[in-house]
């Protein structure tokens, strides 16, 4: 796809900017919303950009993607995907949440429950949960600028002396054959651990990450007492 001078001044301010929304690109080029959005459509037809309601981000491995332009993508699949979490919970729960975009829309529904904690390496993840008065255990260790959580040697100790009653988590691939796996190692030791010491674990997989397969397993999916997926 070859760009027009519009397109290309667009491109230009999400290179300064990495996102911004369609009202501030309206106003800084001076054309209606309309028209940002049919530039913006087009470009991310053209693998320049990727739009999430409202706005745009600058297109990049989503891999090296930071956390906070992740979670705006495929946000009513997310929403489905926390919904259907709904079954599993009850009053009086500790509940591990991973550092994934996905899982942090889960937060709220937990909010609506009795005496529920929330064991996590998240710094997101402790944020929203302390704005729903939600008590909270972070896991300590390094941190991880990219997902906004702690890893490393520290993380993994403390980890192993945690024990919850229900882990939910995702990945970035789950094959045709049941292999739950990631390519980020860091944060998949973390999950290892807290896998191993919940009574329950729930994966939720987005319909992008079916059929694929990364270098590093997590689980199988008999390890798993649920796999989530929206139809």
């Amino acid at each position: 796809m070859e760009l027009n001078a519009r397109q290309q001044e667009i491109l230009d301010i999400l290179y300064e900017t990495g996102k911004i929304t369609v009202a501030d690109l309206a106003k800084r080029l001076y054309v209606a919303e309309m028209t940002v959005r049919r530039d913006l459509t087009a470009m991310e037809k053209g693998g320049f950009l990727r739009r999430y309601h409202g706005g745009a981000v600058l297109m990049a491995n989503q891999r090296a993607m930071p956390l906070s332009h992740r979670i705006m993508f495929d946000e009513d699949e997310k929403k489905a995907l926390a919904k259907k979490c709904l079954p599993f919970l009850k009053d009086n729960m500790v509940i591990y949440i991973d550092s994934s975009s996905t899982c942090q829309y889960i937060i709220p529904h937990i909010a609506t429950f009795k005496n529920m904690k929330i064991v996590t390496n998240s710094v997101k993840a402790l944020m929203t949960a302390s704005s729903l008065h939600i008590p909270c255990i972070l896991i300590g260790g390094d941190y991880y600028e990219q997902d906004m959580c702690l890893v490393g040697s520290i993380a993994e100790q403390d980890a192993r002396e945690l024990n919850v009653d229900l882990s939910f988590f995702t990945t970035a691939a789950y094959s045709n054959d049941g292999v739950i796996s990631d390519f980020d190692e860091k944060q998949l030791f973390i999950r290892k651990i807290m896998l191993k010491n919940s009574a329950q674990s729930i994966f939720l997989c987005e319909k992008s990450k079916i059929g694929k397969k990364m270098l590093h397993t997590l689980c199988q999916k008999e390890d798993v007492t649920a796999v989530l997926t929206v139809d």
